[in-house]
């Protein structure tokens, strides 16, 4: 069943300091982060708590527009479960090809990514990249490509999702906004479960309306807020009863 989550998403991840990280012979040298913040930390605790993140599965970060901060949510969230579940293997994938970020964020090559291997390239575990925590890893976008949908739609999609379930215990995808792109019903309709950003203030109550029309209410985990609850529709507060 779906819970909400009433959160505040501002500001970056960013790496630790180098010299605080364990050496690793083994794994090539990756940017580390800095810590989340006590409060942040209790947040995303709280969040996958209540979504249930913490079973096996692939688990869609989405919402309704850009700039809801779906990214943010994602990365923390994987932070903070591989943080908290050391013998869990956790993969933040990105599959918001039009906008990807997350290279960037975490100072590795974009390519080879899941573009790649959708486009039978590589395989998917050519893509992945090792992070400042020895059991989270990143599958970034790839190279930018003219048509994500195709990529997306085709079969590979699947089987590239089916090889990451194999590789990990949990996979987090950021997926693209579900009113911005058709590529977003094509992630969240292959996840087990599905988290909804909603920024208050910024998305009007008929557009989330809208967004959640095309989530399955079964794969809804939860309705992840930044600050107040006004912008959720009332079928969703009665539906799961707050």
């Amino acid at each position: 069943m779906a819970l909400t989550v009433e959160a505040t998403s501002s500001g970056d991840l960013i790496p630790p300091d180098r010299d605080t990280m364990p050496a690793r012979p083994d794994i090539p040298p990756v940017a580390p982060r800095k810590p989340l913040l006590p409060e942040a930390e209790e947040l995303f605790r709280g969040i996958y708590t209540r979504a249930g993140l913490t079973a096996p599965g692939v688990v869609a970060v989405t919402s309704a527009i850009s700039g809801e901060g779906k990214t943010t949510i994602a990365l923390g969230l994987a932070v903070m479960v591989a943080q908290d579940f050391p013998d869990r293997r956790v993969l933040l994938a990105e599959a918001d090809l039009r906008q990807p970020v997350l290279a960037s964020d975490f100072d590795v090559e974009a390519s080879p990514g899941l573009a790649e291997a959708l486009e039978g390239i590589y395989p998917v575990g050519i893509g992945y990249r090792e992070t400042f925590l020895p059991n989270l890893r990143l599958l970034p976008a790839g190279e930018p490509t003219p048509n994500p949908s195709r990529l997306l739609r085709s079969s590979r999609f699947a089987a590239t999702l089916a090889a990451t379930r194999r590789h990990h215990d949990l996979v987090i995808i950021d997926s693209p906004a579900l009113l911005v792109s058709s590529d977003a019903a094509l992630v969240t309709d292959q996840a087990d479960g599905v988290v909804m950003v909603v920024r208050s203030g910024v998305t009007p109550m008929p557009v989330v309306d809208r967004a959640l029309e095309l989530v399955d209410c079964e794969r809804l985990r939860g309705v992840v807020l930044n600050g107040a609850r006004s912008s959720v529709p009332g079928w969703v507060r009665r539906l799961f009863g707050f």
